[in-house]
């Protein structure tokens, strides 16, 4: 059986709430753990896709590294910066949540 994905109210609200303490997130997307969009908020379908795809890949691949690393620890946070934004993950165990941001 699946787990509930949450609802698009749901989704709305933790977007309402990240965007006003957080001023610079421009996009936020809920992410199934296979690297499907299941809800987004500031890009178009077609960057959602894209953007869902190479995130899982990210997500899969820090995960081998902690589970290299630290054989105990569990994935919580990633939080990537560059010159022009950055991206903040927080995986769950049934969706991910990912916030894009400017500088």
């Amino acid at each position: 059986m699946m787990p509930a994905m949450p609802k698009r109210e749901i989704f709305e609200r933790i977007i309402q709430n990240i965007t006003s303490k957080f001023p610079d997130v421009y996009a936020a997307l809920f992410i199934s753990p296979e690297g499907f969009t299941i809800n987004s908020w500031g890009l178009t379908p077609e960057r959602c896709e894209e953007v869902s795809a190479l995130l899982g890949a990210l997500i899969g691949k820090t995960k081998e590294v902690i589970g290299q690393m630290f054989k105990e620890g569990a994935l919580q946070f990633i939080q990537v910066q560059t010159s022009l934004g950055g991206i903040r993950i927080a995986p769950q165990e049934e969706f991910i949540l990912v916030t894009l941001t400017h500088t």
